[in-house]
């Protein structure tokens, strides 16, 4: 067993090219090597998810935050109608702003957040593969280069 450390997106990055990979030219147990890694992968990736939608609901700046958000998307469609009539717009144009404000500060918060968490080392224990297995591997997938690169990266000896 192999313990590696690695930042969160790295994980995120391996588990989703890993998580929807065939298996079909490996042998039985370099199938069950892989589908280990993927097992100890998962958990960091549901994870960083969790957190990444806790963080988008408890950064918001208020409870009315879903309304407006609403109310701007509205406004941002009829305005951009040829035939709007700014007296049905569901909010004045200074409390467009106000909200776009807001929202860009908003957005901000989570994105470094965000980032932040992705960035966290994190521990992964698994049991590599061999470059022959993970030849096979790639044989048995239809990868890009940035994929192949990802996934080699993190899961081979």
């Amino acid at each position: 067993m192999t313990q590696k450390k690695m930042k969160t997106e790295d994980v995120l990055k391996a588990y989703n090219v890993i998580s929807t990979a065939k298996y079909g030219k490996l042998a039985d147990e370099d199938k069950i090597k892989v589908w280990k890694i993927a097992r100890a992968l998962k958990p960091v990736a549901e994870k960083f998810r969790e957190d990444s939608e806790d963080v988008q609901q408890k950064m918001k700046p208020n409870d009315d935050f879903d309304e407006h958000l609403m109310k701007g998307q509205e406004y941002e469609r009829e305005i951009r109608k040829p035939d709007c009539d700014p007296t049905k717009l569901p909010i004045g144009a200074a409390q467009y702003q106000e909200f776009l404000d807001e929202f860009k500060a908003y957005q901000k918060l989570v994105n470094d957040t965000i980032k932040d968490l992705a960035e966290k080392e994190v521990e992964v224990s698994f049991e590599p593969i061999s470059e022959d297995a993970f030849g096979k591997l790639m044989a048995s997938n239809d990868w890009t280069l940035e994929q192949v690169a990802t996934l080699g990266d993190i899961i081979c000896g």
